[in-house]
């Protein structure tokens, strides 16, 4: 592992490439929906800017702690079965992704600026992938409570990034969206804590 150089923001963990490229190595086989490549590449839908008031309520300190809380239902999927010791350095590269896009400090750009892989993206995913990534983030607003009037403006954001996350191929016509209060009806009650982390993925498929 490298360190830091000395004028970039202080780390509280030792980024490396590759952990980077260990949690890029996902999917390491072909989803079983996944539709081949035909003719011009499917564009991703426009990625909106975060609201302003996520970062303004909840401040860095409460962005993290979601990201955290969301990578922590993830870490026993094969999301991250690659991922293995450097699990914490992959969930703050993360959470610096997210806060920065929220209008918080520029760390991603600042820690992460070397990274390739990705397109610049702190991980990437398959259909399937995508599945779990969001059905964990909504269990996580539960986990941490996060303030009701602040989960759509989240989703609001989050959902379209699901898209921009996709490996190419993984891309398609057919892709399912997920408005947020269609999957909110899916829902009716929180999420308990001993749930599994990839019970309700069937809800998005």
């Amino acid at each position: 592992m490298d360190p830091i150089s000395a004028t970039a923001p202080r780390a509280r963990w030792t980024p490396c490439t590759r952990a980077c490229y260990q949690t890029l190595r996902w999917p390491a086989a072909q989803s079983s929906r996944e539709r081949p490549v035909q003719g011009a590449q499917t564009l991703c839908p426009p990625l909106p800017a975060p609201p302003h008031r996520l970062l303004a309520i909840c401040e860095e300190a409460g962005l993290r702690e979601l990201v955290r809380q969301h990578m922590a239902r993830l870490r026993t999927t094969p999301l991250f079965v690659h991922a293995g010791n450097c699990f914490d350095c992959v969930t703050e590269r993360v959470a610096d992704y997210v806060v920065e896009a929220c209008g918080g400090p520029l760390h991603y750009s600042q820690r992460h600026a070397h990274l390739q892989a990705g397109a610049g993206l702190p991980l990437l995913l398959d259909e399937d992938g995508r599945e779990l990534w969001l059905v964990q983030l909504w269990h996580a607003f539960d986990d941490v409570e996060f303030p009701m009037p602040l989960r759509a403006d989240f989703w609001g954001w989050a959902e379209p990034l699901s898209v921009h996350l996709l490996v190419p191929r993984a891309r398609h016509d057919g892709l399912t969206r997920y408005a947020y209060d269609t999957v909110r009806s899916w829902f009716t009650t929180s999420a308990s804590p001993s749930r599994s982390p990839d019970e309700g993925a069937s809800c998005l498929r």
